[in-house]
């Protein structure tokens, strides 16, 4: 059994743990900056463009973050970048106490913080498979994406519990917490992986390398663009978030944290199937499955109801959300040579880049039609993207 195998490798477990408290931060940064912006501006609109810039850096930097993964030893980069953030966090906490809450402050935090995401998740995600390997790569990736998606739930919970009663300063450094311990397992890391890469050439070699690839890589050129489709019009939910607990619920930092919480649960629940695949056959089919999921959950999401529905259905987009990460980071993986996955990986990041369109995009149609219409049209498109690319896209099912 590959969750087995894989945790019985102490390193594996090292990084399971570290990605965990990795992303309790990321979860957490989310609750505070969406509600720090929706306090300042009273605009989901503006919710949206933070949203936007936290993964900007995954468009810019996806293809230099790719190659740096290529280029240095993976243990070393997840160090660094921990610590960075760590930086990153103390200062932010510091300017809040001090009483500075200018929009602009929050922007370049924002700015900051998603470019440090932007560079830690390609090297986490091609880390795991130089320990795991090519054959059980879906379920390695779907047991470090439980971890991952736990990680999240508890900084969802304790950013909003801390930050309802404390205030942000003090959310911000209990989240911190978390990194410091982040930072001791990744510093702890001894092997480089049974299928890492044995020669590393410099970073302009790399992305020349890599150039040429996508440009004959047609199967990588297709997830790139499928992948980019989803992640405007499926991901961007997250920027619903703030809106949906403080006017549909009427509730404040706890019921965002509660909303964020749902999304790490559906999360792990995903990690599990994963986990639990072994070597998934037909990833390609099951990906367009995610992908008419994913869609039919956001017009679940659309409808007004209760806490506990608006609950459910935020876990529902979670779970397809985390299946369609996983499928496309191994797909990737899987569809280039050992020595370039790391700008796969970059790649998946460039993607994911996309992401602040579709934030955007959510933000200003929700002023237009509001909240539950925004959702709706986003939902439609992504099962009229399902339907195009089953059609149009035959190799996609042999994957």
């Amino acid at each position: 059994m590959i969750q087995v195998t894989a945790l019985r490798d102490a390193d594996y477990r090292r990084l399971w743990l570290g990605a965990a408290c990795n992303q309790q931060g990321m979860s957490g940064e989310h609750v505070v900056l969406g509600l720090l912006v929706l306090q300042v501006t009273l605009s989901t609109a503006w919710v949206g463009v933070i949203m936007a810039v936290y993964f900007l850096p995954m468009f810019v930097f996806g293809m230099l973050s790719g190659a740096v993964a290529d280029w240095m030893d993976r243990r070393v980069l997840l160090r660094r970048i921990e610590v960075a953030i760590i930086i990153a966090h103390l200062g932010f906490a510091a300017l809040l106490h001090s009483g500075v809450l200018d929009l602009w402050l929050i922007i370049t935090v924002t700015l900051v913080l998603g470019s440090l995401r932007a560079m830690h998740q390609p090297v986490r995600i091609s880390y795991a498979y130089d320990i795991v390997g090519g054959q059980q790569v879906v379920a390695g990736l779907g047991l470090l994406n439980l971890g991952s998606r736990s990680g999240q739930l508890i900084g969802a919970l304790l950013a909003g519990w801390v930050m309802h009663r404390f205030g942000a300063p003090v959310a911000v450094l209990a989240l911190t917490v978390g990194h410091v311990i982040a930072y001791l397992m990744f510093f702890q890391l001894r092997s480089a992986g049974v299928s890492a890469a044995k020669i590393h050439a410099p970073i302009r070699q790399n992305i020349r390398e890599f150039a040429a690839e996508l440009g004959t890589n047609k199967i990588l050129l297709m997830l790139l663009l499928v992948t980019a489709s989803v992640e405007i019009f499926g991901f961007s939910f997250a920027t619903a978030l703030p809106e949906l607990a403080t006017t549909r619920l009427s509730l404040g930092a706890d019921g965002l944290g509660y909303l964020h919480a749902a999304r790490a649960f559906g999360g792990i629940v995903a990690g599990l199937a994963m986990t639990f695949t072994g070597h998934l056959q037909r990833r390609g089919l099951t990906y367009l499955g995610v992908i008419f999921g994913f869609g039919l959950s956001l017009l679940l999401l659309s409808l007004e109801s209760s806490l506990a529905l608006t609950v459910a259905a935020v876990g529902f987009v979670a779970l397809i959300a985390t299946a369609s990460d996983v499928l496309t980071q191994s797909m990737m993986q899987l569809s280039v040579a050992n020595e370039l996955r790391g700008r796969a990986m970059g790649v998946w990041a460039l993607a994911v880049g996309f992401g602040p369109v579709g934030h955007l995009e959510l933000g200003l149609l929700s002023v237009w039609l509001g909240l539950s219409g925004a959702l709706f049209v986003n939902g439609m498109v992504l099962v009229a993207i399902g339907i195009v690319v089953a059609l149009t896209v035959p190799r996609l099912r042999q994957l």
